[in-house]
């Protein structure tokens, strides 16, 4: 069963160091722009961690290598999948994210299958939602993405001519 269809839309690291870590993949891996995200802010009203409310604020940071999304997260405060993860094993790939056609469906048949969520965080005011899923024998965490028009908006402008982000895939020629 597949729960997540199309190409993957973002990796994703945790790393102690956001400018470091910018910097080793401008100069070494080609990525031009980064839209750095600071302190956002997660409240246990909306979010969840290991089961529990959670509170946490972390410091992000998007790009683009070619047509990929790569995301940047360094911890600040609180618990949080993030920390686990820097504690655990260091810096380092953390997860891999899809954005479904249907966020419901997809989760629905992920969690039907088996799966643990590990993280989940909604966004009402401009209506994200995200969940992490326990990676298995993968190691790393799986995360599927419900995101709003204005979000896909700012993803699309963010992506290097000649390049689509994966909701575009039947809408017509690639940015550029």
């Amino acid at each position: 069963m597949s729960i997540a269809s199309g190409p993957i839309f973002q990796l994703a690291w945790v790393v102690h160091d956001i400018e470091a870590a910018e910097r080793e993949f401008s100069e070494r891996y080609g990525v031009d722009k980064w839209v750095r995200l600071p302190r956002m802010r997660f409240g246990p009203d909306s979010c969840s961690y290991r089961g529990a409310p959670a509170d946490y604020t972390i410091d992000s940071s998007l790009g683009y290598a070619g047509g990929q999304q790569l995301e940047l997260i360094a911890p600040v405060s609180g618990a949080n999948l993030y920390t686990e993860a820097l504690e655990r094993s260091g810096p380092g790939l953390h997860h891999i994210a899809w954005v479904p056609d249907d966020f419901d469906v997809a989760l629905a048949e992920a969690l039907a299958g088996g799966a643990e969520i590990v993280q989940h965080c909604a966004v009402a005011e401009i209506g994200m939602e995200f969940v992490y899923l326990a990676g298995g024998s993968l190691g790393s965490y799986v995360e599927l993405l419900r995101l709003p028009a204005d979000a896909r908006a700012l993803f699309d402008s963010m992506i290097p001519d000649g390049y689509r982000n994966p909701w575009s895939h039947g809408q017509g020629a690639s940015r550029g």
